[in-house]
């Protein structure tokens, strides 16, 4: 059976003070900054900031912000894939309760009108084999200099640690999370919690010396993730952020796993969310094809589908008890479904029947719908464990802790399928049921298997199995250039073509992606310039290590283009999941996040000035540059020279100087940075000179502008 080694976690006594040991001090950040978690192809933030539980509990409306700005991305280089994620994890007792600091007893709960365990963040840590790679455009560093720590020794790519304080129940709970660029686990996170009962009401640095008393607690652990896949797409379709998951349906399913042989558990038990229509909604749109089903959410106008992702969760391991660290396959306990809106924050019920079930409810029951209870606002399915007991004993120095751990994933239809799926139902092809199904089915099926794949790897880790690891992302900078963009790219030393697991040398090849307009796949730059599912493509590789320039002159002067470097071993050293296959490291690393565009050099006469495009049209579409829809390119430039920007009556809009190259560019913008009405302009170039300094005449060029 699947056993937890020696917890990294210990307790020491120290007079009166009981705390959990924690990594030497200069390694932590005992502010408790936020921790980011994406080495792969999740982009995670976790901070104290975010919520009123800690960052055990991340709980609160700042997650239902009106902007693009959210903290939990997948796939990361998609515009509209962030999504809603609350973290809630009560902590439920039994009818015995507990005794407070005063010697009182409480059933049940401690606060019984929110049992929301609210907790205190001490201090976060973050560590990873490699330091993140250094991204260069155009002379200008894109990325914050990392000040973790870097420990090629570790199990995973990047390990993030930090601890809480639930003070109402004198508890701490410590939570590692494993992520990896092994492509085989780029959209899974594996969440280890250990809850200790040390006792505490307050954190070591208020000196508050208060402790509850000895005596022994039964408790159950509801662990759910509130997601809401996902607010940009819901942004699209109703024209609004969502609030708490509205239009989201939650629901389980278990299997069997495929990948794990040695002792395995009989059945995985997995929650998940899906962006869910229940007819007769207000705020949602009838489309062209008669129908109002906005499961998905498709476009308005295509039939796109912008919200494909099934995210979800499962419990990989949970003791048979304190004393018996054995993985107890029975659990979890249950599966219950309970809402924001109507469960958490409400007093007068029975908390602990809907967070855990009782023997005389359905423990595991379907989603809301099935049930009859409609659609709820904020959905949750909680994977409950327990019950537990934990003795607290000060005198004897015992302080029982207990462990858990979860895979966190997210499934999802590929790009293309769910594309043609929502197209082929706009267009009446299929049905409204088809649609919903196959994006459902494609969904589930690849949660299933990411789930595996993370069951698999905590498999590896806990009996202390390595697993096969993707070379390191290179450092990687990116000039633009006359006609021409440069990508360049290195190691930092010579250990970076050594494998992490095995230490040998096992490089393959470099490979140079490239996507043209904008930053994200159906970023809004792309889809006003016609350039909508323009993705990522591989436009150079190389099988040479010393090989470490790619000159692109594939390109359209003026055209933003964006670059990332990755790096493929030979498969040599790769085993189990990933035996004689070579992997490649993550390119979402390496993305550079600023654009680089090419140019023609200064020229040393006078009289070839241009405006493109002219007439410019806010409609023009294709004809505009793509990933910058406001762009008017002025070419064949003198070397250097004065832009002045005019109206038809004279009236000055802008003055810039220009020097080196034969273009520039105006996003349509005054001097005081509002954009220009529709109108008849002239572009004057004066003051200007060639190559040698030689003076050039005066050059005027009349433009159109159609907003």
């Amino acid at each position: 059976m699947l056993k937890l080694k020696q917890e990294f976690l210990a307790v020491f006594v120290l007079g009166i003070t009981v705390l959990m040991s924690r990594p030497a001090f200069s390694q932590v950040d005992m502010t408790g900054k936020p921790i980011v978690v994406d080495v792969n192809s999740i982009d995670w933030t976790l901070s104290k900031t975010r919520g009123d539980g800690g960052m055990v509990n991340e709980y609160s409306w700042n997650f239902a912000t009106y902007g693009p700005d959210f903290d939990f991305f997948w796939p990361s280089d998609e515009y509209l894939s962030n999504m809603l994620y609350q973290i809630f994890s009560p902590i439920m007792l039994s009818d015995s309760g507990l005794v407070d600091t005063a010697g009182v007893r409480h059933s049940k709960f401690v606060e019984p009108s929110q049992p929301i365990s609210a907790a205190t963040t001490d201090w976060t840590w973050e560590r990873r084999r490699y330091r993140p790679p250094n991204i260069v455009v155009d002379g200008v560093t894109l990325n914050p200099q990392y000040n973790w720590q870097v420990d090629r020794t570790l199990p995973a790519d990047e390990v993030a640690e930090f601890d809480d304080l639930i003070p109402l129940y004198g508890m701490r709970a410590h939570v590692t999370l494993y992520a990896f660029s092994n492509p085989e686990l780029s959209n899974v996170v594996i969440w280890k919690i250990t809850l200790k009962f040390t006792g505490e009401v307050a954190l070591p640095r208020t000196h508050i010396t208060a402790r509850l008393p000895d005596q022994t607690i039964s408790m159950w652990w509801p662990f759910s993730i509130c997601f809401g896949p996902t607010m940009g797409g819901y942004e699209q379709v109703y024209g609004s952020y969502p609030v708490e998951s509205e239009n989201v349906l939650d629901d389980w399913m278990k299997m069997k796993s495929k990948l794990v042989t040695d002792d395995p558990r009989d059945s995985l038990y997995i929650a998940y969310y899906w962006a869910y229509y229940q007819s007769g909604l207000a705020g949602a749109p009838t489309y062209p094809n008669g129908s109002q089903d906005a499961s998905f959410n498709p476009d308005r106008t295509t039939g796109h589908i912008y919200s494909p992702q099934v995210p979800g969760y499962a419990l990989l391991y949970a003791p048979v008890s304190v004393q018996n660290s054995t993985d107890n396959v029975t659990q979890p306990y249950s599966m219950m479904h309970a809402s924001i809106a109507l469960n958490l924050w409400q007093s007068g019920q029975d908390f602990r029947n809907i967070y855990v079930g009782t023997e005389s409810t359905d423990k595991f029951p379907p989603d809301p719908i099935t049930t009859g209870l409609g659609l709820q606002k904020g959905p949750m399915r909680f994977v409950s464990v327990g019950p537990y007991s934990l003795t607290k004993n000060a005198a004897t120095g015992r302080y029982d802790s207990v462990t858990f751990v979860y895979a966190v994933a997210s499934g999802s239809t590929p790009y293309q399928v769910a594309d043609s799926i929502g197209k082929a139902w706009f267009a009446g092809q299929i049905t409204s049921a088809a649609k919903d199904s196959l994006l459902l089915n494609y969904g589930r099926d690849s949660l299933m298997n990411s789930i595996d794949a993370a069951y698999w790897a905590w498999d590896q880790i806990s009996h202390g199995r390595p697993i096969p690891a993707a070379p390191p992302p290179p450092d990687v900078d990116v000039t633009s250039g006359p006609d021409r963009i440069t990508v360049s790219w290195s190691y930092p030393d010579v250990s970076y073509f050594n494998n992490a697991v095995t230490g040998v040398d096992d490089w393959a090849a470099w490979r140079v992606y490239r996507k043209k307009g904008g930053y994200y796949v159906d970023d809004p730059y792309d889809i006003q310039t016609n350039n909508l599912g323009a993705s990522w493509e591989l436009v150079y590789e190389s099988h040479n290590r010393s090989d470490t320039t790619f000159v692109d002159t594939t390109i359209t002067r003026g055209v933003n283009y964006y670059y990332a470097v990755s790096a493929v071993n030979n498969g040599t050293q790769n085993t189990g999941l990933n035996a004689g296959v070579g992997l490649e490291s993550s390119w979402y690393a390496t993305r550079t996040s600023v654009a680089a565009a090419s140019y023609k050099a200064g020229l040393s006469v006078s009289g070839q000035a241009r405006v493109v495009p002219n007439p410019y049209t806010v409609a023009g579409g294709a004809l505009n540059f793509s990933g910058s829809p406001n762009k008017l390119l002025f070419v064949n430039l003198p070397y250097k020279c004065t832009l002045a920007i005019y109206t038809e009556t004279g009236d000055l809009v802008k003055r810039w100087e220009h020097v080196g190259t034969a273009d520039d560019s105006w996003d349509q913008r005054t001097s005081s940075n509002q954009y220009v009405t529709s109108g008849i302009y002239i572009l004057a170039v004066t003051s200007s000179q060639g190559v040698n300094g030689q003076n050039l005449s005066d050059q005027f060029v009349k433009f159109v502008i159609v907003r």
